[in-house]
């Protein structure tokens, strides 16, 4: 039921209508069918323009819900759901520098520290002085982030990466922590981290500008951030946060709820974007992006909330970025100020 051919259909022997092979919708078919189906008022060049640009099923089906399938968008018009999209478009575009500054610059301030706390750059030698093997997974876990880096090495090896393969080829040298970090992704160097040993963790936040309390936070920091980075890297769609793989550890949504002075009632639930763009900002300006790029990146975030505001009903806008927004992103802005 609802969906539009071309040409006759054909009969099956109970007489129901059977698509021909090779057959497709047309793009007025396809409106038609929006109509119809959704209720959603859709017609005229621009429309017909835009359809064909972003595709029925990554651009109509994939923006007409919001987190799950279930939860559909209450768009009227075709206009509010491109302007949902030109929103999550802008947004990566927005995000992308600064993840990727984030992770670059937190792996090698951890960089700096596990290489200073082994006082050696041998792998073998992180693993045998940082690692216990009484954290996450007990033994089995740090075999297994040994296993996962050593795999990861090979990979980058059979892909000609020019770093692994200098050492490997090279009589006598072995690859060094730095290098693991050149290739490792960001979940794997989140589970790198969450083998090392309490007294590192500590550092690294230190490092990170955290309170060094917040050392055993330090993975679970960057788990927070992978799905995103991943999903912005890849473009994935980031607006209703269905990239998300995981739930966000409650320390971690207690720990910027207090740092960044979220107003009593007001809480990190990580089930809109504004929440991880928070958490970018606090993780950014801890690990030394100044001051005035943070501001001026939370300046662009509230021009890209508040043109979507202005582009869509409330009842659309409220589905996707909620009506904490401007109180958490305000609070945001009062933090970095007063830093």
């Amino acid at each position: 039921a609802g969906v539009f051919w071309v040409g006759t259909l054909a009969r099956s022997k109970k007489g129901k209508p059977v698509a021909p092979r090779g057959s497709y919708k047309t793009l007025n078919a396809l409106m038609r069918h929006i109509r119809n189906s959704a209720g959603i008022t859709v017609g005229g060049s621009g429309d017909k323009k835009a359809l064909a640009q972003v595709g029925y099923f990554h651009g109509y089906k994939g923006y007409r819900y919001s987190g799950s399938p279930t939860r559909q968008i209450p768009y009227a018009e075709f206009r509010e759901l491109r302007a949902v999209m030109e929103f999550d478009t802008r947004l990566k575009a927005l995000l992308y520098p600064i993840l990727m500054w984030t992770e670059m610059t937190m792996k090698n301030l951890a960089l700096v520290e596990i290489l200073e706390a082994t006082d050696s750059s041998a792998l073998s030698d992180v693993y045998a002085k940082l690692m216990p093997g009484t954290k996450r997974g007990k033994r089995r876990g740090k075999l297994e982030v040994i296993h996962a880096s050593n795999s990861t090495l090979l990979s980058s090896y059979r892909r000609n990466n020019a770093i692994v393969r200098h050492y490997y080829d090279s009589p006598h040298e072995a690859v060094p922590v730095w290098g693991l970090m050149e290739v490792i992704s960001l979940g794997h160097f989140a589970r790198f981290l969450e083998q090392l040993s309490d007294t590192v963790l500590n550092r690294i936040a230190a490092c990170w500008g955290l309170q060094r309390r917040y050392g055993e936070l330090v993975p679970h920091l960057v788990f927070a951030l992978t799905d995103l980075r991943n999903s912005v890297a890849h473009n994935g769609s980031v607006f209703d946060t269905r990239f998300a793989t995981g739930s966000i550890r409650r320390q971690v949504k207690q720990l910027l709820e207090s740092e960044t002075g979220f107003p009593a009632g007001v809480r990190a639930k990580f089930d809109t974007i504004t929440d991880y763009f928070v958490l970018i900002i606090y993780l950014a300006y801890g690990l030394g992006m100044p001051k005035r790029e943070c501001r001026s990146l939370i300046r662009q975030y509230s021009v890209l909330t508040d043109d979507l505001h202005a582009r869509v009903p409330l009842r659309v806008f409220n589905t996707i970025v909620h009506t904490d927004n401007r109180t958490k992103v305000r609070a945001l802005k009062d933090w970095v100020i007063s830093r």
